[in-house]
């Protein structure tokens, strides 16, 4: 049986790590500079910069495990991890919606962040912190189950 993107799996899969890398970089760095403008020290383009960089890579990302998607299904969830690791097959699909809610919190934090104003009220200033602080520690949390999943069983290994 042919799998959608087998051929490619292990390139793809290095991209997505990469890319991985890149979000929680991109993502803790717009955390720390939200966190910088709710204190009211100026970080209006560190928000802006980042924000589009944290955006960026969080939905390149997301496409990428898209695409590695039916490859894991079926060679290595079937295949392997349901009989021999059932608990790395529900820590997977906890990554799955950790990954979910962290895109759509990084994005709603680019937005707002980019949306912020240097004169902004203190409320509006802390939300984007919450939005921007909760989505890079999604984005953590994924990463490191995805490289412990990944360290258990990686795509394209035969």
């Amino acid at each position: 049986m042919s799998v959608l993107f087998e051929g490619a799996a292990r390139p793809l899969l290095v991209a997505h790590a990469v890319l991985g890398f890149t979000a929680v970089f991109a993502t803790t760095h717009h955390a720390v500079s939200a966190l910088l403008a709710a204190l009211g020290r100026p970080a209006h383009g560190q928000l802006r910069r980042f924000g589009w960089m944290a955006s960026a890579s969080t939905v390149a990302q997301a496409l990428l495990g898209l695409a590695l998607y039916p490859a894991y299904r079926v060679r290595v969830r079937f295949a392997d991890l349901e009989s021999s690791a059932p608990a790395a097959v529900q820590l997977f699909d906890l990554k799955e919606h950790l990954s979910a809610l962290a895109l759509a919190l990084v994005l709603g934090a680019s937005f707002a962040g980019r949306a912020l104003q240097p004169d902004a009220l203190a409320a509006e200033s802390r939300t984007v912190a919450a939005l921007s602080g909760a989505g890079a520690a999604l984005v953590w949390a994924a990463a490191l189950i995805g490289l412990f999943v990944t360290a258990w069983h990686p795509v394209g290994r035969p």
